[in-house]
């Protein structure tokens, strides 16, 4: 018998046939990429063209390029009403067109002379200009007004111009980011050879990002610190343009090992290195500003910054493929995904890929919105332990409806799905069968035979690219926990059904003799009873809500036949008695006049505002209300903050982000805040894991150099990963670009000597990066970050992360509580702490007032009882008098005349 090996994740073979896998659709989409040489077409702004007073960027450690404020545009000075008729409305909305002319003639009142010539009049009439005094003068004084108007306009024009253009790109990379890029080019390289084979295009570039400020609607175009300069020849140049491939490799491994600004004078010495060690072409190298005017036979490299925004090309696609190929080969571990598209592995060796089971996919009740039998639930029980399978069947048997249940589950898990089909009609009929909510989440692209298959593709992503932008985590995680809530209420209410089924079949035995001719199923036994009430006169049915015990005893009801037999209760002349059992005894009598005493003490005259209008909502709109503050308060106690909010601490920034919530003011810089905790955790988390390794690096350090540090280091680790050592003499490339770091960072009191050292030192290093831009942003909002050593201060910081966490779960109940009442037609101004506190005062409030209001609509029922205690009767003296004792909330007298 013959040993078939086993092949596992980590298995040699697999590895490289993986590898292999991944480089060969790397070279596959290599061959397809089409080189973009001539960008001319491209959305660009020349940083040399910018308006005044717009100055010219300038590098900065934050990377903010510039800010543009918005400028609103202003209307021309109305025209006054002695001016109708003379000067065109059209005429003033031009800045650019000149003085807005006065006609020769216009409307205006003259004087003639009557018959006898001895009075004038003043009749409606048309007036020459040199006339009309009163119209020169007030054009006079509005032309002024109009001239200072025009100049400021066409001073402002061009910045509006420049906001509006910026904006415009703002939104798009908002909605579009996975599509299209933004990035700040440095040294325009252009010429045109003759085939007409233009070049125009920057070498080195560098992704930019952009945000708003929305309480001033400031625009900031920052360097992305999440990027680096990067050198692009390799994309549009090849050895026809005198271009050297490997040299240029070597020259983009320094820039990126440097980290350069693109503003500072070391990007101009490294085009000038570029020039000088990548080609052969002979070209003229200018570092000015100014774009040359358009591409000529001669080779030009000149600086020329410029803003372009452009489409995503290949090229991450291609870094994609790299970074897979390098992770299995540095992992030494093959996904099963990817291993199965290069070998045939068995089921066994699938099962124990990665040395252990497999966690279950769906879970003990997975989330399938349609029905299921059982031939249907063991497709999805084979999918448990096997990682494909096939189902076979004619139309009609269910295989799309159990795709649609698994495609539902899957998703519900947080998994990505993807459906593929030779036609489109089945993937049509899948996406019919899906659930509203799921439907939205599919992107459908149809086959290359329909003509809309591409534009088909960018809707639905972009759809979901804007629902994802639109969408708040806090609220749906909100979502989640009811939607759950509701699921195991649902899952609840089934087994209780399920045991009261139970319990009725159970209840189907037959009984004995319970009464002679009585016995058999229960069923049968309630059978005989009703067919023998008639003839025995069977008491009817008592209620469900009927006591086990009789409401009298045998002396009381002998007693209460002998009053019926004498006529009590019979109306009377002087009016009928009400009936003893319907009167509320004096206790009851007493609560109900508690309850119906409504009391402000202690309420603020604004809480009592706010609980009066309250009160006249719906008892679910109430109950949600106080839900949602009882969350609010939940995320504060966690907080460690009092529930009262004018006893918060003015001074903490707990405060203050709360505060922030309310007024809703300052948003984007607590958002902006909250991005960088999951960055902070993950550095504390590699920090932790050091253990007791001491590292130590430069005093001082800044987040750029830091930054350059870590590339370098990265390089090193990898070289190291591949076996190489550090060598004394003749060291390697990258143990030259990391020979700062050799020399100036410790692990345990020595310089990195391996692998694992050099992973300490780029924990601390990336930990330095991190604190330095956490650190930034705190201190934007006014809480700076302490000084200390990197582990307190990650400490310090993870803290407030959590607190930060719940701060946004305290703003998303609160802006909750703002739609429910927007959406009852309330709309209470809760902007501060004062009128927080009212709105939770008021809300506490309510139970009182709603039982007030109960109390009272009770003592009217009881009222309106004893005035008319039998249809068609007058009351009795007795009723009037327990109707006065009501009405004059007089338990005592109430108790003497019931």
């Amino acid at each position: 018998m013959v040993n078939v090996p086993r092949r596992h994740a980590s298995d040699p073979d697999v590895i490289g046939q993986t590898a292999g896998l991944v480089n060969f659709l790397r070279d596959m989409v290599h061959s397809s990429h089409q080189r973009q040489r001539d960008d001319r077409s491209r959305e660009r702004l020349w940083l040399a063209r910018l308006p005044e007073p717009i100055r010219r960027p300038a590098p900065r450690d934050d990377g903010v390029l510039m800010t543009l404020d918005h400028v609103p545009q202003s209307a021309p000075p109305d025209l006054p009403a002695s001016l109708d008729g003379w000067v065109e409305p059209t005429r003033c909305l031009d800045p650019d067109g000149g003085d807005p002319p006065l006609a020769e003639e216009g409307p205006g009142r003259e004087l003639v002379r009557v018959a006898d010539e001895r009075e004038r009049l003043e009749e409606e009439g048309t007036l020459r200009r040199e006339d009309a005094g009163d119209v020169l003068r007030a054009y006079g004084t509005w032309l002024d007004r109009w001239r200072r108007w025009a100049e400021r306009e066409r001073a402002e024009r061009p910045l509006r111009e420049l906001y509006d253009r910026v904006y415009t790109w703002h939104q798009k990379l908002t909605q579009e980011d996975d599509q299209t890029e933004l990035i700040l080019g440095v040294g325009l390289l252009t010429w045109t050879s003759p085939n007409e084979d233009t070049v125009h295009r920057h070498l080195f570039t560098h992704r930019v990002e952009t945000s708003v400020d929305r309480r001033t609607a400031r625009l900031t175009v920052r360097l992305s610190p999440e990027s680096a300069l990067r050198l692009e020849d390799q994309d549009f140049l090849d050895s026809d343009d005198g271009w050297v491939r490997e040299r240029g490799a070597a020259l983009s491994e320094e820039i990126t090992a440097r980290g350069m600004d693109p503003l500072k004078p070391e990007a101009l010495e490294q085009l000038a290195q570029w020039q000088e060690r990548a080609t052969t072409r002979p070209m003229g190298f200018s570092a000015t500003w100014e774009p040359p005017r358009a591409p000529e036979p001669a080779a030009r490299l000149t600086y020329a910054p410029a803003l372009v925004m452009r489409p995503r090309n290949l090229n991450s696609l291609l870094r994609f493929y790299d970074q897979i190929a390098e992770a299995v080969a540095s992992e030494g571990r093959a996904p099963l995904g990817l291993a199965q598209m290069a070998m045939t592995i068995e089921a066994d060796d699938r099962s124990a890929w990665n040395g252990g089971q497999r966690a279950p996919l769906f879970g003990d009740d997975p989330l399938f919105p349609g029905k299921t039998n059982a031939q249907q639930r063991s497709v999805l029980g084979r999918l448990e332990h096997d990682t494909g399978v096939v189902v076979q069947g004619p139309p009609g048997t269910g295989k799309t409806h159990t795709i649609a249940n698994l495609v539902s589950a899957l998703l519900a898990q947080g998994q990505r799905v993807l459906v593929t089909s030779a036609r489109d009609q089945a993937l049509t009929v899948l996406r019919d069968k899906l659930p509203s909510p799921v439907r939205d989440l599919c992107v459908l692209l149809l086959s290359s035979t329909r003509h809309d298959g591409a534009g088909e593709l960018e809707r639905t992503i972009n759809a979901l690219t804007d629902q994802v932008a639109a969408s708040d985590r806090d609220e749906l995680r909100a979502e989640i926990r009811r939607l759950t809530g509701e699921r195991d209420e649902v899952r609840g209410r089934i087994e209780t059904l399920t045991e009261q089924v139970i319990s009725l079949r159970e209840a189907e035995y037959r009984h004995r003799s319970v009464a002679p001719g009585y016995e058999g199923t229960l069923a049968e036994i309630v059978e005989r009873v009703h067919a023998g009430a008639e003839e025995f006169a069977w008491i009817s049915p008592l209620p469900d809500t009927a006591e086990d015990a009789p409401p009298l005893a045998s002396e009381q009801a002998q007693e209460l036949l002998l009053l019926l037999r004498d006529g009590a209760g019979e109306p009377r002349a002087g009016g009928a008695l009400p009936v003893p059992d319907e009167l509320p005894s004096p206790k009851h009598v007493a609560d109900v006049f508690a309850a119906s005493r409504l009391s402000d003490e202690g309420l603020s005259a604004e809480a009592v505002e706010i609980r009066n209008v309250l009160a006249h909502l719906d008892a679910s709109v109430t109950a949600e209300l106080a839900s949602l503050l009882d969350a609010c308060e939940t995320a504060l106690h966690y907080l460690g903050v009092p529930a009262d909010a004018t006893r918060w601490d003015p001074d903490s920034w707990i405060t203050r982000a709360l505060t922030g919530r309310l007024s809703r003011s300052d948003l984007g810089l607590w958002q902006r805040l909250a991005a960088v905790t999951d960055d902070i955790r993950e550095v504390a988390r590699d920090v932790d894991a050091l253990g007791l390794r001491l590292v130590t690096v430069p005093e001082g350090l800044t987040a750029q150099k830091a930054g350059q540090l870590a590339t370098a280091g990265t390089a090193l680790r990898a070289h190291l990963a591949k076996g190489k050592t550090l060598r004394p003499w003749i060291p390697s490339k990258a143990q030259k670009n990391a020979r700062e770091l050799l020399a100036s960072c410790t692990v345990n009191g020595r310089a990195p000597q391996t692998a694992e050292d050099l992973d300490a030192v780029l924990a601390h290093l990336r930990a330095h990066s991190a604190l330095a831009g956490a650190a930034t942003r705190w201190q934007q909002v006014d809480a700076a970050v302490p000084p200390g050593d990197v582990e307190v201060r990650l400490a310090e910081l993870t803290a407030r992360a959590a607190r930060l966490e719940y701060v946004q779960a305290f703003g998303s109940a609160r802006e909750r509580i703002d739609e429910l009442l927007v959406r009852h037609g309330l709309r209470l101004k809760i902007t501060s702490r004062r009128t927080w506190q009212d709105f939770n005062t008021g809300v506490a409030a309510l139970h009182g007032r709603q039982f007030a209001d109960e109390a009272v609509a009770q003592l009217a029922a009881w009222d309106e009882l004893l005035r008319a205690p039998v249809s068609g009767t007058q009351p009795s003296m007795e009723a009037m008098a327990l109707v006065q004792a009501l009405r004059d909330q007089d338990v005592d007298t109430y108790a003497e005349a019931n």
